[in-house]
């Protein structure tokens, strides 16, 4: 008969010592924890990945060559050439950057050869460092510009060919009748059409005024009206000259005060007869200084019915209130130079001769030119976005006039008299 073994026997010491698996599972998990806890990622799905994934063949010296060996460059013997490799390995990124330069004026062909670059177990390609041949690059940019420019002609369905655009700009003497002008020239130089710029002084011509036009590098006429002729006398005086000459084209009124945006002159390609457009109102009105958008108003088929002469007012297109309408500005109209002509065929019934116009009153009116203002046409199709603005303000007349904006001489320190007090002290002597 067996006995059972007591505890203290050898044969039971191995059978009371072995664990239990899930008290293994458990020990090897609190283990893992610990270790992903102390490098900051889970080291259990290292261990299995390393483990048990296949490992594909890999040349050790190959992996060594791509990381530290820079890429091999083939030279002839008349350059010289320098190579910076910057290798940086972090745990999951190894990044390669080769920089190559040649002697200037060297005529060699280099061809580099970029070994593969290891990212983990994985090979990655690195291309070569693309060097634009400039002129290449430089007709990549005109062919870009061709091709912005037809872009912009389909959206503004400007097919037929552009007509020519006559800037009318009456000016007087004031300080900031150069800086006015010659901001006005940078505008009139973005123009697309060819252009034609009036500009028209009361009495005589100013140097500034000449100085201004032949910087411009745009074709200019310099008119002289009569001494002491208002701002519309000076209008209608280009106007008269517009029909003289039988100029052919779109006028664009080009106050000194204004600011004008490239598309008006696109939307001024569009007019029959006369157009009206929205002009933002910057500045004092009546005393009241505030900002509003004066533009023609329409209904929903896009007939014109009134004008937006102020922000609270609204000028009815039937009404004949010449008074009111003197309040808009000649920036927001455009017209036909056909229209002007004397006798011209073109010219509808409610637009007045320039003979009528002159002699009748409200000159200030841009709807003087005009027997029924319900006939205007309302351009940008009658949209509330300014495409000029104004400025009005009576303390732009009150500036204090510069003598010619510049010094009139050199400052000289006090040493330098000094000195020239001595020489011409010698000099006597």
């Amino acid at each position: 008969m067996k006995l059972p073994l007591s505890a203290g026997s050898p044969d039971a010491a191995p059978e009371m010592a072995k664990p239990s698996l899930p008290a293994t599972w458990l020990i090897l998990h609190a283990l893992f924890c610990a270790t992903s806890m102390a490098v900051g990622f889970r080291f259990s799905r290292l261990v299995v990945f390393l483990l048990f994934l296949p490992t594909p063949p890999m040349n050790p010296s190959a992996h060594l060559v791509s990381l530290v060996t820079p890429p091999v460059m083939l030279a002839s013997s008349n350059a010289t050439a320098t190579i910076t490799t910057t290798t940086t390995t972090t745990t999951t990124v190894t990044t390669t950057t080769t920089v190559a330069e040649s002697e200037a004026g060297s005529n060699a062909h280099h061809q580099v050869h970029h070994g593969p670059v290891f990212v983990g177990r994985h090979a990655i390609r690195v291309r070569k460092w693309p060097h634009p041949n400039p002129g290449e690059l430089l007709k990549a940019h005109s062919i870009l510009a061709a091709v912005q420019e037809a872009q912009r002609r389909s959206r503004n369905r400007l097919a037929d060919p552009l007509r020519p655009v006559i800037a009318v700009t009456p000016t007087t003497t004031s300080a900031l009748q150069a800086p006015s002008l010659t901001s006005l020239a940078h505008t009139l130089r973005l123009v697309d059409a060819p252009l034609r710029w009036i500009v028209v002084e009361p009495g005589h011509r100013t140097d500034a005024v000449a100085a201004v036009l032949a910087r411009s590098g745009l074709d200019f006429l310099h008119l002289v009206a009569s001494d002491g002729a208002s701002t519309a006398r000076l209008r209608m005086h280009a106007l008269r000259e517009v029909r003289k000459e039988k100029m052919d084209g779109v006028v664009v009124f080009a106050d000194e005060n204004g600011i004008l945006r490239t598309e008006l002159f696109d939307e001024a390609q569009k007019v029959k007869s006369v157009g009206a457009v929205p002009v933002g109102i910057l500045g004092e009105d009546e005393g009241t200084k505030e900002s509003f958008l004066q533009a023609p108003a329409c209904d929903e088929a896009g007939k014109l019915v009134g004008y937006h002469v102020s922000e609270e007012t609204l000028l009815p297109a039937a009404r004949s209130d010449m008074l009111l309408s003197t309040r808009l500005e000649w920036a927001g109209f455009v017209v036909n130079a056909r229209v002007l002509w004397e006798g011209a065929a073109e010219r509808p019934e409610w637009v007045r001769d320039l003979d009528a116009v002159d002699g009748g009153a409200h000159l200030d009116s841009p709807l003087a030119l005009v027997t029924d203002a319900g006939q205007v046409e309302p351009l940008a199709r009658c949209a509330q976005a300014a495409l000029a603005w104004s400025l009005r303000s009576d303390a732009l007349h009150e500036v204090k006039f510069p003598h010619e904006w510049k010094f009139d001489a050199p400052l000289v320190s006090a040493a330098s008299r000094q000195q020239s007090s001595v020489v011409n002290t010698e000099d006597g002597h």
